[in-house]
């Protein structure tokens, strides 16, 4: 069907999905039999749990696909349901491997890693034999892995209080007298009424505040879990610990931090300016959502859509264009919202699969930037997936962002190089400047604020509801300058932040946007080898670690200088804002 992905290539029938299901259970009876003597079978372990992880992956995959093309089928959500408790067995059934590993004498491990037999794994081991320092012994790891789902309480606390167990007032400003709920309280900010936007934002802060105590204690327990866990291995800091896990040093997030803090200066003159374009004789927190300019009045089709991404995708070459004419000729893509369809956008898949792409398109430029930018992830996984055996075939999180937001910034080239009037370029601009303030500047304000929380529990404090208000009401100020109006409530905000649940996760949405920023640049100003270097990016997967791949590609993260060059071309197009406004 035209416009619909075809999910049918990965299994044709129910059969085939049984036939999955059933030889991913005999591979769990072979891998239980073979661990019986781990040290002899080691070899055909490996090959066994890999299997096992890629076979798993692809049903996966596969199961909340179909769920999320239609939420109401019953089928789907009990196929869904059903695969995630066989991947819970696969999890478990093959989670004795690393620590089997990291236990093996120094003999046997130069044997194995010596040995051709190996070979293919040989990476895989020595990336596991890092943790070696920091792990403890048997014992104490048992104890601590019976631990990890207390571990989870302080989240699973937060998640049920924040969107179970929290009401909302009805808004009396609203003209269908709608109740506030954790959906709609970001676009209701987004909305003309000031009346309504600062009684939303006043009531959203009450209810917090009714359970400001609680929160702060969930967070602190996070926050403590992790500092423990680090003295206990022995790591330098929770942050150490964290960043450890894909070879990145600290000095990454400090340089992060560093670089946006020259540029605060910018944000304060992006601020000053879209207060003034609003119209606005006080900018307040609850403005900040504010649009500067109305969507374009302009739809855009689908068709249209395809046609603008492949062109702005050019400087990348035609073998680059030539993936994206395959994604759009082969239902790789499911294109239109339509009822019990999943909200949102995101590029899914598996080694053994196209990798799909959800899709909510509706007309607009939005909807043409997301389009960009799932193809980003897609293509990258095509590459990565092509050109690596399956054990390195996996990114991480931290280079994910890079290549979406890489397609972000040439369809912005495209579209300004094509602008027909001075109110298309503000948009424009304004589009960039906005998504570089939500991702830069705001993950990094979080980013700053997990440091100085993490490291004050570190130094022995007792961190209370105050104290995390005190600190992410003065950091919001530095962060939003004199321009913006830092409303008291908006001190509480820490408490509504799921990703503080996530340790040390959002820096890396800034550090990818600077990324992709930085090699971008380098590509459309034809920079010598730039092109070449990008692309053995793509393709690398996860054949090295993710510092690594960006320094090979042209951006050294370690360098405060490589984000003061992403934040110039911030600051440039602050400057021509200023001028077209």
């Amino acid at each position: 069907m035209k416009n619909c992905w075809n999910l049918e290539k990965i299994y044709k029938n129910d059969t085939e999905v049984q036939a999955a299901v059933s030889y991913i259970e005999s591979l769990l009876k072979n891998i239980s039999s073979l661990k019986e003597n781990p040290l002899d079978n080691l070899k055909v372990l490996l090959d066994e749990v890999f299997e096992a992880s890629k076979k798993m992956e692809t049903l996966y995959a596969y199961s909340h696909m179909k769920r999320d093309e239609d939420s109401r089928v019953s089928k789907y959500q009990k196929l869904a349901l059903e695969v995630e408790a066989l991947a819970n067995e696969v999890s478990t059934a093959c989670s004795f491997l690393e620590p089997f590993i990291l236990g093996l004498s120094e003999d046997r491990l130069n044997s194995i890693l010596t040995s051709e037999e190996f070979s293919l794994y040989h990476k895989y081991l020595n990336r596991i034999l890092r943790f070696k320092p920091y792990t403890l012994s048997e014992k104490e790891e048992y104890v601590l892995s019976m631990t990890s789902e207390i571990g989870g309480a302080p989240e699973n606390a937060f998640y049920m209080l924040s969107y179970a167990d929290m009401v909302f007032p009805v808004l009396e400003n609203h003209p269908e007298k709608e109740r506030l709920t954790q959906s709609n309280y970001v676009p209701i900010l987004s909305e003309g009424n000031l009346n309504l936007r600062k009684e939303a934002f006043s009531a959203y802060y009450k209810v917090y505040g009714e359970h400001i105590n609680t929160l702060a204690s969930t967070l602190f327990s996070n926050i403590k879990r992790l500092v423990i866990e680090a003295k206990l291995r022995g790591y330098e800091s929770a942050l150490a610990m964290e960043l450890y896990k894909n070879q990145i040093s600290t000095k990454v997030y400090e340089a992060l931090i560093e670089s946006v803090h020259r540029y605060l200066p910018s944000l304060e003159e992006y601020f000053s300016i879209k207060k003034s374009i609003l119209g606005l004789e006080e900018y307040h927190m609850y403005d900040i959502y504010m649009p500067a300019m109305n969507d374009l009045d302009k739809k855009i089709s689908y068709e249209e859509a395809k046609k603008m991404v492949y062109e702005a995708v050019a400087p990348l070459g035609e073998d680059y264009q030539a993936i994206i004419k395959k994604a759009f000729d082969e239902n790789w893509i499911d294109v239109y919202p339509r009822d019990g369809k999943k909200s949102g956008a995101y590029s899914w898949g598996s080694y053994e699969t196209d990798p799909y792409i959800l899709m909510n398109y509706n007309d607009n430029l939005d909807s043409v930037f997301t389009l960009a930018h799932e193809l980003g992830h897609s293509v990258h996984s095509y590459y990565s997936r092509e050109a690596n055996p399956y054990v390195y075939s996996s990114y991480t999180l931290f280079v994910a962002e890079v290549a979406s937001t890489f397609n972000e910034l040439l369809l912005l080239d495209y579209l300004l190089e094509r602008a027909e009037s001075k109110e298309e370029r503000i948009y424009l601009i304004n589009h960039y400047l906005d998504s570089y303030k939500g991702t830069v500047f705001r993950q990094t304000q979080f980013a700053e604020f997990e440091k100085k929380t993490h490291e004050r529990v570190e130094n022995k404090e007792a961190l209370t509801a105050e104290d995390f208000t005190s600190m992410y009401y003065d950091l919001n100020k530095t962060y939003y300058g004199k321009h913006v109006i830092s409303d008291e409530k908006i001190g509480m905000e820490w408490a509504r932040i799921p990703h503080f649940y996530s340790n040390f996760y959002v820096y890396q949405y800034a550090t990818g946007l600077s990324a992709s920023s930085v090699l971008s640049q380098g590509v459309l100003s034809k920079k010598e080898g730039a092109l070449q270097a990008y692309k053995a990016f793509l393709h690398d997967g996860g054949q090295h670690y993710p510092l690594e791949q960006l320094k090979s590609a042209g951006a050294d993260m370690e360098n405060p200088q490589t984000v003061d060059i992403a934040l110039q071309k911030f600051d440039s197009l602050v400057k021509e804002l200023k001028k077209l406004s």
